[in-house]
């Protein structure tokens, strides 16, 4: 990664964000643990994808419970800690990572333990499965934690394989692969740690290259357009419905709002309020959706990555929250 971490976000913005307490209704007894991944579909339904039992769940509009998606092909497994020279495990827990709502309402999960990329239709059934079931790998079957997907109008699926690899791996909707780019870096085109895609109207694809702190644009033959730095350790991204995109720092416990040329026009950090929050999505109203892994980190220095994760045990903390933007 850059040796020098851009500075962390503070709020910058003369708006605020009014969070909307008890909107979400789980089934008696379900508890939300590491809420890792949140997406819309067409009629507004709302998804999320955590670590705990029934990791993909769907709620109506109004919050309450419609069904779980996947019922039966998720299970338990060890994910490990690359960054070192050595895998170190970090615990076994079903690996919910990537969550994604494609142009027809299917539902794209990528779990992070078992190498995997799964399409569920809307109802909830496994529709297709990408990688080779807990092997690890970095060619045109296998992936290595891969973190992410997105689908475009075609049919086409951009991939951030972005934990064991530093690669986006294009395919045809039935999974064939294309082509890939991407390797270890600091360079245009080079990552180190894709954690999300997201697409725009125009066919752009927008990447969070977290470690570098930075967003990079492309277009989807893997040509580079753009780049904007600055940007520290953006966990989530999407393009909201008013064109707009909408991130997430976790460490930074911040909501961003950038318009398409890079520029940030909102930064909302709300230490307290928010815990950690891995991923962003924004309905047609611009509510805004956080999922929160409930992780706490502790200032230990005086730089952005001077700072470590406090110890936990439980789901204290996961959230799926919604907010809405007032004057």
């Amino acid at each position: 990664m850059n040796a020098l971490r851009a500075p962390g976000f503070t709020t910058e913005s003369h708006r605020r964000l009014q969070l909307d307490p008890g909107w979400l209704r789980l089934p008696p007894g379900w508890v939300l643990d590491r809420v890792v991944g949140v997406a819309i579909d067409s009629r507004g339904f709302v998804y999320l994808a955590h670590r705990g039992e029934h990791p993909v769940l769907c709620f109506r509009p109004d919050g309450t419970f419609s069904h779980e998606i996947g019922s039966g092909h998720h299970r338990a497994t060890t994910a490990y800690d690359l960054r070192g020279p050595v895998p170190i495990p970090i615990a076994t827990r079903c690996w919910m990572h990537g969550l994604h709502i494609d142009p027809w309402d299917n539902v794209w999960i990528t779990d992070v333990g078992r190498h995997l990329i799964m399409k569920f239709t809307p109802e909830g059934a496994l529709a297709l499965t990408l990688g080779v079931d807990g092997e690890s790998g970095c060619d045109e079957r296998r992936f290595g934690q891969p973190t992410h997907i997105c689908v475009v109008p075609s049919g086409d699926l951009f991939i951030t394989d972005g934990y064991g690899n530093s690669r986006i791996v294009h395919c045809r909707a039935d999974g064939t692969y294309l082509r890939e780019w991407g390797t270890r870096g600091t360079a245009p085109g080079e990552f180190h740690t894709p954690h999300v895609i997201t697409a725009d109207a125009a066919g752009l694809l927008y990447m969070t290259d977290r470690e570098n702190d930075r967003i990079q644009v492309f277009d989807q033959t893997g040509r580079v357009v753009d780049v904007w730095p600055n940007l520290h350790s953006v966990d989530g991204l999407t393009v909201a419905p008013d064109g707009f995109l909408y991130g997430s720092a976790g460490i930074d416990n911040a909501i961003l709002r950038l318009d398409r040329k890079g520029r940030v026009l909102d930064v909302w950090a709300l230490p307290g309020t928010l815990h950690y929050p891995h991923a962003v999505a924004v309905n047609a109203h611009g509510d805004i959706f956080t999922a929160e892994t409930g992780d706490n980190w502790v200032v230990t220095g005086r730089l952005p990555e001077q700072r470590t994760c406090a110890p936990r045990e439980g789901p204290e903390g996961s959230a799926l929250q919604r907010f809405r933007i007032v004057a």
